[in-house]
Order: C-alpha cells, then sequence, then structure tokens
C-alpha cells in the first residue's frame, strides 16, 4: 500500500496532466511507433531507413513519424534526420524498468530459475 500523501499527489500529477500523458501513451502504444523509437536508440536515421527498417508505406511511416513527434518523442532536423528526444528515451527507459522490475515480470523470472535449477539438478543426478 501506499501512503495518503503518495496517493493524492500521484492522483493530482496524473490527473493534472491526463491529455499529455494520453497522447505520449498513444504514440508508445502502438506496436510500430514504439519499434521506430526503440530503433532510433541506435542512433538518428533518416526518412529512407526508417522507411526501409519499418517495411510500411512511405505515408504510414510519414504519419508515425508525425505523431512521434507532436507527442515530443523524437526530434526532426533540417536536413531530414530523425533522432529520439530526451523525453523520448527517458520513456523508453521508464517503461524498460516498469516492465522488468514489475512484480509479474519479477515472479516469472523467479519461477524460471527454480525451473532451469530442477531441470540441471535432474540432469547432474540421472546423466551424469
Amino acid at each position: 500500500m501506499i501512503s495518503k500523501d503518495v496517493h493524492d499527489d500521484l492522483t493530482n500529477t496524473l490527473t493534472e496532466s491526463i491529455l499529455s500523458i494520453s497522447l505520449i501513451l498513444k504514440c508508445i502504444g502502438n506496436e510500430k511507433r514504439l519499434k521506430i523509437l526503440i530503433d532510433l536508440l541506435n542512433g538518428p536515421l533518416s526518412y529512407g531507413n526508417i522507411v526501409k527498417k519499418i517495411n510500411l508505406k512511405k505515408t504510414a511511416v510519414s504519419n508515425h513519424l508525425s505523431q512521434l513527434i507532436r507527442g515530443d518523442l523524437i526530434e526532426r532536423d533540417d536536413y531530414g534526420i530523425y533522432k529520439i528526444s530526451g523525453d523520448g528515451l527517458e520513456f523508453l527507459k521508464a517503461i524498460n524498468r516498469a516492465f522488468y522490475e514489475s512484480p509479474t515480470r519479477l515472479m516469472e523470472k523467479f519461477e524460471s530459475m527454480q525451473k532451469r535449477k530442477i531441470s540441471d539438478s535432474f540432469l547432474k543426478r540421472y546423466i551424469g
């Protein structure tokens, strides 16, 4: 459980920013846009390279890029090169951290490790 102060602060902050947060979640919630963000983690890319990596029609890629720019998750320079923004990087890091540190994922990891220990023990006992 969280304290009342933390609960109230979290509720107020999220409520005040609900439209901005919704826009960002909509951007990141699309598989193709998330793929673009992940590709941009490796460095800036031209529009043409993004089209090749995403394997969509140019108009679809343009729409995805426009939404990512509107969400302040990527930036485009004067030469048409796209790069992940500071916000984009921070949101990806937060998503990664939340996903892998969630109680469900930690339990899955623990169970996987337990199964591996049992398998190793079985193999040692019966094979060698």
